[in-house]
């Protein structure tokens, strides 16, 4: 028989060394020796499978986004700063932020004035050359459907069913011609609902003087060959103009405490690089909405990596392998990144 304080001295030796003598949990430096030790010699957890699911699909998700996002990424839009200011005004006027509240949409009716400024020019003279009774009737009848049409498929068919009535009643081929030509006008403006709501304008508060749309779009075509990063250097061309755009104040629906050259300042700028910038805006447009359906999938791979970190589990290798489309993502991130504020003027449906 081995007597029991042998027993307890084998014990005590078969253990190893960073168990026994000051390494022992009978003191408080071996208790915290014990637990830095045994998070080294722990077996590190397995992902569970719903998670290296869930990555699978977000990685597979990605690819597809961040190959579109290498396919619409262009060099030179990440090197004008003044295409880049184009950009952020754009975002203020989608969210309605300080100075660009409350314009948005009288940019979008002026804009639309300019585009439709000769059709509405041929309609004035029209109107004001051939002024037979039946021709005035035919005005006065799409003066009030002007107010009173659902559709723009309503508007259409309800002209050309009045324009055979009338035509028929019109004795000169010139009379017939003038007012075949008013009617393609009209059909070409109700293409685009605003024009129609515009010409409604236009007629409500008697401004059939088209020509201040001309001197608006002389005015922005010249500034398009100028640099207009700083929207202040346009208030002299503002101020001798300001007679022109205080005019078209009411007719593009600018509420009264926006109509000062500041705000005309800014309208002008933003017209301006629209114009300038017609095409790689809406090259960007595209990569920017892959951006936002890119962007959810990356959370989701970005929440699961930190989830399960490294350190405490057996991550599988596609776990470090580089997410599709993050170089591009950062890119532009830190180009629509206000420096000085740290506001990002990109729409990721979520705050970043």
């Amino acid at each position: 028989m081995i007597p029991s304080g042998k027993a307890s001295h084998s014990a005590k030796i078969s253990k190893p060394w960073w168990q026994r003598g000051v390494f022992s949990t009978d003191n408080g430096f071996g208790r915290w020796f014990q637990k830095i030790i045994s998070r080294f010699l722990r077996t590190k957890e397995m992902v569970p499978e719903e998670a290296l699911f869930a990555h699978r699909q977000a990685s597979t998700d990605i690819a597809v986004f961040g190959k579109s996002m290498d396919i619409l990424h262009k060099e030179e839009f990440l090197c004008n700063e003044e295409f880049c200011i184009l950009v952020k005004l754009r975002y203020l006027l989608d969210n309605g932020i300080e100075e660009y509240s409350d314009i948005n949409e009288s940019i979008q009716l002026l804009q639309a004035a300019i585009n439709a400024k000769d059709s509405f020019v041929i309609i004035d003279q029209t109107e004001s050359r051939f002024r037979g009774a039946k021709q005035q009737q035919f005005y006065q009848f799409v003066e009030e459907l002007l107010n009173d049409f659902t559709t723009t498929e309503h508007f259409q068919d309800t002209l050309d069913k009045q324009l055979k009535e009338t035509l028929v009643q019109i004795k000169t081929e010139e009379g017939q011609l003038a007012l075949k030509n008013y009617t393609k006008q009209l059909q070409k403006l109700a293409e685009r609902p605003l024009a129609l709501k515009l010409l409604s304008l236009f007629k409500s508060y008697n401004l059939a003087d088209y020509s201040l749309l001309r001197q608006i779009s002389e005015l922005v075509q010249q500034l398009s060959k100028r640099d207009i990063r700083d929207y202040q250097s346009l208030r002299p061309l503002i101020m001798a103009n300001y007679s022109a755009f205080e005019s078209l104040g009411k007719i593009i629906s600018l509420p009264g405490y926006r109509s000062n050259p500041d705000t005309f300042m800014r309208i002008t700028q933003v017209l301006t690089l629209d114009y300038k910038y017609q095409l790689p805006f809406a090259q960007l447009t595209n990569l920017l909405m892959v951006i936002k359906r890119w962007y959810q999938p990356y959370q989701n791979i970005i929440a699961i990596r930190e989830q399960y970190p490294p350190h405490r589990y057996q991550q599988p290798s596609d776990f470090e392998a580089p997410i599709a489309g993050e170089a591009t993502f950062f890119r532009y991130k830190n180009w629509l990144t206000e420096k000085t504020t740290g506001v990002l003027f990109l729409d990721l449906g979520q705050k970043v």
